[in-house]
């Protein structure tokens, strides 16, 4: 979703939160991510290359063992359906 008239709306209309920015940022990585497998890559490639990214970027913010923290509580997420959209009713 990348509008740069709308982004720069959004700017106008008052103070952006955290949320908005990360919001926004989802948003570019979504649509990266839907054309890399428009042009015909494998999903499963792209996600690997999405978190390889995401994590060499931050380590090089935040170092490596406050990654490997924020590494360590993934599990636990992944479990509780933080990064599930769908969920199966029952």
């Amino acid at each position: 979703m990348h509008d740069s008239e709308n982004t720069e709306t959004e700017f106008d209309e008052g103070p952006v939160t955290d949320q908005d920015i990360r919001r926004m940022a989802l948003g570019y990585i979504d649509h990266a991510f839907a054309e890399a497998v428009a042009d015909g890559l494998d999903s499963a490639a792209v996600a690997h290359a999405a978190l390889f990214t995401a994590f060499v970027d931050l380590v090089t913010t935040y170092g490596e063992e406050a990654v490997a923290q924020l590494a360590e509580g993934l599990p636990e997420r992944v479990r509780r359906g933080d990064y599930t959209l769908f969920k199966p009713m029952h």
